[in-house]
Parts: C-alpha cells; sequence; structure tokens
C-alpha cells in the first residue's frame, strides 16, 4: 500500500501514492482516500455508514477503543465521497452494496500493491495509511493534540513512533520561531 511516509524522508514515495491511486479498484481507492483523510484503522473504515458523514464531517465511534469523534472532512475527501452514490448502509461495499470484511479489502489491497512496478511497493502496508495522516497532520503544523482529535489517538506514545522526526522537526521549528519572536520583540522595544 502506498504512503508518504515522510518519517524517513523518502521522496520517491509521491511516485508510489501516484501509482497505488491510478491502479486502484473503486473499492480499494476509496478505502485509501478514507483512511488518509480520517486518520482511522482499516477496520474501522470498512464499518463507517453513510449515515456517519454529513458535508461538514463524519460522527461515530472507533471500535478499538469505544472513543466517539467528530472529525470535519479534508477537501480531498470530501471531493471524492461526492462523485459516489450514498445508500443507507456501510460506505465500503461490494458489488452488490452488502458491507466487505477488514480480510477482503487487505487482500484486495494487496493484490494492487502486488501489480505496482515501483521498488519500495512492497515495503507499505495498508495500516500505514494512518501514519500518513499522522504525518500529514504534523506537516501541516498541527500540534500532538490537534492530531489526537483527528485520529483519536489516546496518548502521545504513538504519535511518537508514526511521527517521528517529523514530529520532532515540526515542533522544533515552532519553538524556534517562536524564540525568534521574543529576540524581535526585545529588539523593537
Amino acid at each position: 500500500m502506498a504512503l508518504v511516509d515522510r518519517a524517513r524522508f523518502d521522496l520517491s514515495v509521491d511516485d508510489v501514492r501516484e501509482e497505488f491511486e491510478a491502479l486502484a479498484s473503486k473499492r480499494a481507492r476509496l478505502v485509501y482516500e478514507l483512511c488518509i483523510g480520517t486518520g482511522q484503522r482499516i477496520g474501522d473504515v470498512v464499518k463507517m455508514k453513510w449515515a456517519h458523514f454529513s458535508d461538514e464531517g463524519f460522527d461515530f465511534t472507533q471500535g478499538k477503543t469505544d472513543k466517539p469523534l467528530w472529525i470535519p472532512l479534508t477537501d480531498r475527501l470530501k471531493a471524492h465521497l461526492d462523485g459516489l452514490a450514498r445508500t443507507d448502509g456501510t460506505v465500503v461495499t461490494d458489488p452488490k452494496g452488502r458491507p466487505v470484511s477488514y480480510p477482503i479489502v487487505a487482500e484486495e489491497m494487496r493484490t494492487i500493491k502486488k501489480k505496482m512496478k515501483h521498488e519500495k511497493a512492497s515495503y507499505y502496508k495498508t495500516h500505514g495509511l494512518r501514519k500518513n495522516a499522522t504525518i500529514e497532520l504534523y506537516l501541516a503544523g498541527c500540534d500532538d493534540e490537534m492530531v489526537k482529535a483527528v485520529t483519536g489517538h489516546s496518548g502521545v506514545e504513538m504519535l511518537k513512533k508514526y511521527g517521528g522526526p517529523i514530529r520532532q522537526r515540526e515542533l522544533a521549528k515552532r519553538a524556534q520561531e517562536a524564540r525568534n519572536q521574543m529576540e524581535r520583540s526585545k529588539t523593537e522595544t
């Protein structure tokens, strides 16, 4: 599965994402967009129902943590969902509109990944899309509390693991900018 693993500062991963997006079936692309756009586990993504979604966001309870969340939709996810027919059931379905299980979707994602030509494609895992969402939030300048509000992580341990060097770098940039601002304020008075 393609993901932006910026924690390793690997610039070729955008190519992996592009290739996956080009090869993905409609359902695999939907799972991919939901995982990245919401930062949720794939097990929760396959259980999401259209009733959870509005134009502003989605409202549901995480399966693993039993944590209720309301999360605004990213522009990208909203645009992807706007092109889909909404039903009374789950968002991710089989061709007959029935819910699908995690193992079925995971196998579909692996099958697409096997078709990919990129030499790093085999490295990526579907669960890594959750990590990807975490990294993208840090790259956007979010702090730990903001990231947790989207992903539903309860502590910073997993954020440290997922965000790694990106988290540290973004926090260091903000810290040093605060120092620079303080110094500028001293010289202006």
